[in-house]
C-alpha cells in the first residue's frame, strides 16, 4: 500500500490534534512563499535582494464527507465548520512522509464552500482555503 498523506488540524501550540480532514481529493500545497526586498543601485550597476521571510498565502483544498444519509451528513458538516473555527490560529500538518509532515500556521478567513447537493445524497464535496503565516 502506498504512503497517503493526512490533512491533520492542531491547536496553535501543534500538540491536540482537532480534526483530521477526510478524503482530500485535491490541493494547492506545497508551496513556497519567500519574499524579498530588493534595492537597486542608482548608478544603474544592479541590485541586491535582501530576504525578508515568509510572506502569507491561500492554502486551498477539495474533500469529500460522507454519510449513510443526508441526515448523518448534516453534522459532520457542521462539526467541520465549527472545528475549523474563524479567525482562530491552528497549525496544519500535512503528510510528507510516513514520519514527517508540513507544518503551517494558518487561520480560516473564508467560509467553507460545500458542493450542490439534492439534499437525498450520502456525501457531500467541501473546499475549505486556509490562510497561511499570518499569525
Amino acid at each position: 500500500m502506498s504512503f497517503v498523506p493526512k490533512f491533520q488540524l492542531y491547536d496553535s501550540a501543534g500538540t491536540t490534534l482537532l480534526y483530521t480532514f477526510p478524503v482530500v481529493q485535491e490541493s494547492n500545497h506545497p508551496f513556497t512563499s519567500s519574499k524579498a526586498v530588493e534595492i537597486e543601485s542608482q548608478r544603474g550597476k544592479g541590485s541586491i535582494l535582501i530576504d525578508g521571510g515568509q510572506e502569507s498565502w491561500d492554502l486551498t483544498f477539495r474533500g469529500v464527507l460522507s454519510a449513510d444519509n443526508y441526515e448523518e451528513l448534516v453534522p459532520k458538516m457542521d462539526e467541520l465548520d465549527s472545528t475549523v473555527a474563524l479567525n482562530t490560529p491552528y497549525i496544519l500538518k500535512i503528510g510528507k512522509t510516513a514520519t514527517t509532515n508540513y507544518e503551517y500556521k494558518i487561520k480560516r478567513v473564508l467560509s467553507i464552500i460545500w458542493g450542490v447537493t439534492n439534499f437525498r445524497n450520502n456525501f457531500i464535496e467541501y473546499t475549505i482555503t486556509l490562510r497561511v503565516n499570518c499569525w
